[in-house]
């Protein structure tokens, strides 16, 4: 998955926001559930994640297509994640994955259109970029 949404807060009533929405994310957790990612044990939050993409971590620019359709398709479901107990800074994130080019150029830039900005402005979501380095597959294949 290259392009994902995130939504957790530790009040997030995130059963409660799936069944109003009829929203089918790809992981669901909850508060006190038992995990291994660094020190963390058990999940300190309540949350789900959807996947907006299939596209490859180097097709940032359909990864963005995808995230757009995702986000028009469901904006009236998703403007209804903050009435589940999500505060101010618990915004829901849009990640998208994608290949680091920073080993074959000198500045790398990615370009967010305003379509995309006003449909996350708008639901108050925010956006990251994670740069990930090509795998040594990907160095040989070329």
């Amino acid at each position: 998955m290259s392009c994902v949404l995130r939504i957790d807060g530790t009040k997030f009533k995130v059963d409660d926001f799936l069944k109003s929405t009829d929203l089918k994310p790809y992981k669901i957790f909850r508060i006190g559930e038992k995990i291994q990612i660094g020190k963390r044990k058990f999940e300190d939050t309540n949350g789900c994640y959807f996947d907006l993409s299939q596209a490859e971590f180097n097709n940032f620019e359909q990864q963005r297509k995808d995230a757009i359709e995702f986000l028009k398709n469901h904006y009236n479901k998703l403007k209804k994640v903050f009435e589940f107990g999500l505060t101010e800074n618990e915004n829901p994130t849009i990640d998208f994955g994608i290949t680091t080019r920073m080993n074959d150029v000198a500045i790398q830039c990615d370009y967010l259109e305003p379509e995309l900005l006003k449909l996350a402005g708008n639901l108050n979501f925010g956006i990251e970029i994670s740069q990930y380095h090509p795998s040594i597959e990907d160095y040989e294949s070329e």
